[in-house]
């Protein structure tokens, strides 16, 4: 399994979109993202890392598309 925290900018705070990916033998099951709204950065990073930690994961792949959107 394999969670994804994506962060993008929002009119106010951060939008988190948690995805959840499985590998399977012949392909990769995406499901749906979890979206929120935060009002900080480590909000949002403490969300994606509480819902790594149920799912027994140590590792949270980030990706940050806010400073794309601003440059």
């Amino acid at each position: 399994m394999k969670l994804t925290l994506i962060l993008d900018a929002a009119p106010l705070g951060v939008r988190a979109s948690l995805v959840e990916e499985w590998e399977e033998i012949a392909r990769t099951t995406r499901m749906g993202p979890r979206v929120r709204h935060f009002d900080s950065e480590e909000a949002a990073l403490a969300w994606g890392r509480s819902m790594a930690s149920r799912r027994g994961l140590k590792q949270l792949f980030l990706s940050d598309n806010r400073k794309s959107a601003t440059g």
